[in-house]
This record gives C-alpha cells, sequence and structure tokens, in this order.
C-alpha cells in the first residue's frame, strides 16, 4: 500500500491527500494535482499559493529499484471545492516545478554574442535555479537573439528546441527531507546516452498480479509511425553573392518518408560567430558573424531528428515509480526482436494517478534510444507585425556610426536593458533609395534619429531600418506650415560645426525656386555636353577668383550689348590670330594708356601724357603736345598723288651735299 503525503513552507499539515495525478513529459513542465482534505474549513490559502510545495509517493512494490520519489516545486493553485464546518473539507492543490514561475513573467530583451546554453543558463540563474547540465557537443556564439514579447519560459523552450537540446526532471526521495532540491532540472542534448537505470532489465509481463512484489511492464504496445524524412532548410547572407543558394538538407527513413520534405526559409539562420575571420573590421568590432554551412547541416539534422523522435514508440502500463521522462531502461522477457533486453529504451511520457487507499497506475511512453532524441521544434517564435521606431545609436562623441556595408546600430524603444550605446543592437542593414554595385543612394542614419524598422520575415532576430521620421528633438529643416510648399534635401556638416549642404525646391506658385547650396566646395562633372537655357535673365557672382579653360572653341552670341567691369588687369593671350568685326563704331577708353605690340618691337602706344608712338622696331613717328618726330633711321619718302604742301613758322631742311628739288612742267 502507497504511502502519499504533502509538504508546504508554511509547516502546514493539516491537507491529507484522497487522489492525485501527475503528468511528466520530457521537455515539459511536470504537473501534480492533488484532491486533499482538512479539519480546517477556513485555510489560509495564500500561506500556499505560490510558496514551495512538495508531493511524495512510496511504492508498494517489495524489491522497487527506486522506494519513492518527490515532486518538489511550488503550489500554483489552491482551490477550496467543498466545505464541511463540522467535518472534513476538501481542497484541491496544483504542484509545478520552479522553473514554472518563468510561464508568468512575460519580457523583451536583446542577447548578444552569446551561445545557446549561455543564454538559457543566464534566464534560469535569474530565476535561481541552477540545472544539471550534460551537454556533449560545441555550441557556436550568436551575434543577436531576441526575446520578443515572450515569456521566460516560452523564450528557453525555443532556444532549447532551436539547439536540439531536451529537458526534464530528476526526482529523489531523501530520508524525511521534502526540500525543492529534491527535484532538479537537467539539461541534455543526448538523453539517450544517460546510464541505464540500475539492475536487471525489467520485466515484460503480459497478465500480472496486481500484489506482485517486483517491478514490471505490462500492457505494452510497439507503435511504427510515418514520419517526414527529409528536412531541407534555406538561407540567404547579404555577404554571399546572390547566385549563391545557402541550402543545408538532412535525410533518414524509409524511401516513402523521404518524399514528404519539410522545407524552410530561415532567415539568419546559418550565421554564427565561429571566433576567427574577419574582414570587415568595423562590421566585426564585436565579433565575427558568418555562414558556416556545418552548423546549418547540423541544425538541418537536429530538425530531422525532432521530426522523427516518436517515429518508433511503446507505450505500456507499469509499476516502477521511477519510470519518468529521461530514464533509460531496457525490458526482459518480451518476444519482439526490437525489444531485446540489449535495446535501450528512453521514457519520455509519463502518467501516474491513484488514491490515498494504495491503488495506482503508472502508464508510460518511451522511444528506442538507438536514434538521437530531439526536442520537435513547437514553439513558436515571436512575429513582429508592422514597424517600429528605434534611435540610432553610437560610441560618445560619435555623430555617425557606421560599418563598411552601411550598417547602424539601434535602441529599440522596448529594450529597458540598452543604454544607448554601439552595444545596443547587432549592425542592422539601412534600405536605401538605390543599392547597386558600387552606385546608388547613399544617406546614413546618424546617432540620435529616429528609424523606422522593419524585420525580415517578422523576425525579431532580423531587423532591418526601411525610413526615418522627424521629432521634437530631430525637427524638421524648414518652418512648417509656413513653409510647406518647400521641400528639399539639406544635410548637417560633421561633426557638428552647423554648416549644411542642401538642395530644395519651393513650389509656391509664382515664386517656385530651386535652391542649392555647397556649404564648402562644389565640383561637377559632365562627360559629354551641357545645355543650359535661361529665359529671363542670369547673374553669377564670384568672390574669390574665376577660372575657365576651354579645350576646343568658344562661341559667345550676345543679342544686344555686352559689357565688362575689370577692377584691375585683364590680360588676354591668343594662341593665333584675332579677328574683330564692328558693325558701327570701335571705341576704346584707358586710363593710362594704350600699347599694342605686334611680333618683336612692332606696334603702337597711346599714353595718358597725350603721347603717341608708333614703331616697327627700326623706324618710328612719335606725336607729342610738342610736335610730331619721325625717325626712319633709312630712307623718307613722301608721296603724293595732289597737292603736297609744307607750311610752318619756319621751313628747314636739312641735307647732305645734295638737295634736289625736281620739278615737272605744267
Amino acid at each position: 500500500m502507497s504511502r502519499l503525503s504533502l509538504s508546504f513552507a508554511s509547516k502546514e499539515e493539516s491537507l491529507s491527500v484522497r487522489r492525485f495525478s501527475v503528468r511528466e513529459q520530457i521537455s515539459s513542465l511536470f504537473e501534480v494535482s492533488i484532491l486533499a482534505v482538512s479539519e480546517i474549513e477556513d485555510l489560509d490559502l495564500d500561506s500556499l499559493v505560490g510558496k514551495a510545495a512538495a508531493f511524495k509517493a512510496e511504492s508498494a512494490v517489495l524489491h522497487s529499484a527506486v522506494p519513492a520519489r518527490v515532486w518538489a516545486g511550488l503550489c500554483a493553485q489552491v482551490e477550496q471545492v467543498q466545505v464541511e464546518p463540522t467535518g472534513l473539507s476538501t481542497y484541491r492543490l496544483r504542484i509545478v516545478p520552479l522553473l514554472f514561475r518563468a510561464t508568468l513573467r512575460r519580457n523583451s530583451r536583446i542577447f548578444q554574442h552569446m551561445t545557446i546554453p549561455e543564454i538559457v543558463l543566464q534566464v534560469l540563474k535569474e530565476w535561481e535555479i541552477e540545472p544539471e547540465v550534460a551537454l556533449g557537443a560545441k555550441y557556436p556564439a550568436h551575434e543577436y537573439r531576441v526575446q520578443y514579447g515572450e515569456t521566460d519560459y516560452a523564450f528557453i523552450c525555443r532556444l532549447l528546441e532551436e539547439a536540439g537540446i531536451s529537458f526534464y526532471f530528476s526526482h529523489r526521495a531523501d530520508g524525511g527531507r521534502m526540500g525543492a532540491e529534491l527535484t532538479r532540472l537537467v539539461l541534455s542534448d543526448a538523453p539517450q546516452r544517460r546510464e541505464p537505470r540500475p539492475g536487471a532489465p525489467i520485466a515484460y509481463v503480459d497478465n500480472p498480479n496486481q500484489s506482485s512484489g517486483r517491478e514490471y511492464v505490462s500492457e505494452l504496445v510497439v507503435s511504427h509511425e510515418v514520419r517526414p524524412g527529409h528536412v531541407t532548410l534555406r538561407d540567404f547572407d547579404f555577404r554571399s553573392r546572390p547566385d549563391v543558394q545557402l541550402f543545408a538538407e538532412a535525410r533518414e527513413g524509409l524511401e516513402e518518408e523521404l518524399r514528404y520534405e519539410q522545407y524552410h526559409y530561415v532567415p539568419g539562420a546559418f550565421v554564427v560567430e565561429p571566433g576567427k575571420g574577419g574582414d570587415t573590421p568595423v562590421a566585426d568590432d564585436r565579433g565575427v558573424a558568418r555562414v558556416d554551412i556545418k552548423e546549418a547541416e547540423a541544425l538541418a539534422a537536429r530538425s530531422l531528428e525532432g521530426e522523427r523522435g516518436g517515429r518508433r514508440a511503446v507505450r505500456y502500463r507499469t509499476n516502477a515509480l521511477d519510470l519518468c521522462p529521461g530514464v533509460v531502461l531496457a525490458l526482459g522477457g518480451h518476444p519482439r526482436k526490437e525489444l531485446a533486453p540489449d535495446q535501450a529504451l528512453l521514457v519520455v511520457a509519463s502518467t501516474f494517478e491513484g488514491d490515498h487507499s494504495g491503488e495506482w497506475t503508472m502508464t508510460g511512453e518511451a522511444v528506442f534510444a538507438q536514434q538521437p532524441y530531439r526536442p520537435a521544434r513547437r514553439t513558436p517564435k515571436p512575429r513582429v507585425v508592422g514597424v517600429q521606431s528605434a534611435i540610432v545609436v553610437g560610441p560618445p562623441g560619435e555623430e555617425i556610426h557606421t560599418d563598411e556595408f552601411g550598417r547602424v546600430r539601434a535602441q529599440f524603444h522596448w529594450d529597458r536593458e540598452g543604454r544607448f550605446s554601439d552595444a545596443s543592437s547587432c549592425w542592422i542593414r539601412v534600405s536605401q533609395g538605390w543599392a547597386g554595385s558600387r552606385y546608388g543612394l547613399v544617406a546614413i542614419p546618424r546617432v540620435g534619429q529616429e528609424v523606422l524598422v522593419d524585420f525580415f520575415d517578422g523576425d525579431p532576430d532580423r531587423p532591418v531600418i526601411v525610413g526615418r521620421v522627424f521629432n521634437s528633438t530631430t525637427r524638421v529643416p524648414y518652418t512648417l506650415p509656413a513653409e510647406k510648399t518647400k521641400s528639399g534635401w539639406k544635410s548637417d556638416s560633421s561633426p557638428g560645426s552647423g554648416g549644411f549642404n542642401e538642395l530644395s525646391f519651393d513650389d509656391a506658385a509664382g515664386r517656385e525656386l530651386i535652391h542649392v547650396q555647397a556649404q564648402r566646395d562644389y565640383t561637377e562633372i559632365i562627360k559629354r555636353d551641357q545645355r543650359s537655357t535661361v529665359l529671363s535673365n542670369r547673374s553669377a557672382s564670384v568672390t574669390g577668383a574665376d577660372a575657365v579653360t576651354v579645350g576646343g572653341s568658344q562661341s559667345v552670341n550676345v543679342v544686344k550689348s555686352q559689357s565688362h567691369t575689370i577692377g584691375e588687369q585683364q590680360i588676354n593671350q591668343i594662341g593665333e590670330g584675332r579677328t574683330s568685326i564692328v558693325g558701327t563704331s570701335d571705341a576704346v577708353d584707358a586710363g593710362d594708356s594704350q600699347s599694342v605690340t605686334v611680333g618683336d618691337g612692332v606696334g603702337y602706344t597711346i599714353n595718358k601724357d597725350k603721347t603717341v608712338q608708333i614703331t616697327n622696331g627700326v623706324a618710328s613717328i612719335k606725336i607729342t603736345p610738342e610736335g610730331i618726330f619721325i625717325d626712319a633711321q633709312g630712307k623718307l619718302e613722301i608721296s603724293a598723288g595732289g597737292l603736297l604742301k609744307l607750311s610752318g613758322a619756319e621751313v628747314q631742311i636739312d641735307g647732305g651735299p645734295n638737295v634736289l628739288i625736281n620739278t615737272t612742267s605744267a
């Protein structure tokens, strides 16, 4: 006859168990439902609910491998279902493991550069749970993992399923102790390799005697079920060429099962931090995240193993108290070869029910331990619906924080643990108006600006910036609504000099305007022709120097007048000829002098002192206020077709030995 007992942190001892039901499953929380009675009709329920509690059952089997078990945790619920003021009042209780508390807290936060076991252990530590860790595989770090709007428990389960790690609870009885330490959480990536339960294989008995003094298994059902035998995963990585398709596959099972492919597109799932490489030092400043095909293939294999976990299973009834999830056992005496004593089984589920009279039953389910056991990926990953707002962040004093791919980091408004620093998130890709190979539009969001963030396939682990918005801190560049017809692109010089470049458009009817400002230099390159048409006036003002170089010819056509005003000097250098055609008059007004030189010493000079001199480098004519001076240096010949008249107050002709004056008769 079994003995049943309850223990509470409040030391409550009046409750006596009448009926109980224990349900356990690998990678799930156990639940103990108890119907108990007490002589106290007004039991303080708050002294029990949420507090430590334990349920103990002692086996009536004489030669039991485990004579007693304790399920220790906390009392999640207590109800008074019947009141008897003069007799026994009835209460219903529910005892769950301490991990149950993780189902009551919902959170949103970010984990970076951590392995899945490290993340899980950190969350468990917050609940003061120190599990037994039985992990044989090595787990890579992940650049970015987000718990988004989900309970701690759902987050833990989701990550463990991804990594192929199961969990279960080990229960033991230790004399009269009933503490929570008697139930311990176990994390294992190969529970099927656990040491088998001690002793000989448990006997299979077709029709057992209820009063048997030995442990047995009966009513055994062997089940083979068709399951998918093919898993294909696909990923995309922006670092890879678009024509490089990233696939990972796993196949196992009968030929027919290979047709039942499970195809999943899992963006980012192939990217891990191998801890080596790194050809982009800024992008890799906190960790080298790259596609790892071996890890991808391992992920596909784990997914397939999770799909096929219950393909071959057995269900049974037993009186062995210790056949709980996580236990490895062997059977003896069954005629099927696959259940021979050397074929181990892993218990994955059990149900234990009974009452205070000692009548109880235990049923269970086990899978064949020859195959790796993985938890099926059943916990849904949360999806982000719609875009979110975030603030661009960076190191202190840095206005523009970006990597080689134009990515930035951001602080999400829901992230309570972020410190508005460059550690607030992973690098986030930025959608631009045009993105080609070394061409496109680029506008890097700056630290402090508000951006709109979407998520690839709604995955909170895969953010992408799709827009930017103004707010009360980063205001619009124009005065609104007064300048509501204005649009444009106005930048801000960095670091904070207060300057800006701008291209703006004013669409106000009657005063439309395109405005361009270069804060410092302006460079324009036109690789062929430029045509500009101004239907009214054009003006240009150059405060410093102005240089124009024309490689070919230049033509200027001024329909009306043209004027040039030069404050100092003008120098025109013409390599070959120059032709000037003036329709009516040509006037030159020089304040001091004007000179023209042709070749070597040939030309004329007109000075402000009323002096004019013409020379060919040998002879010259000089006109001054005092007179006209002709210096021929050689022969001087004056020829007139008509009258040649010389007159003066005094005429002097000086010659050599001969002065000839020839006359011609009329």
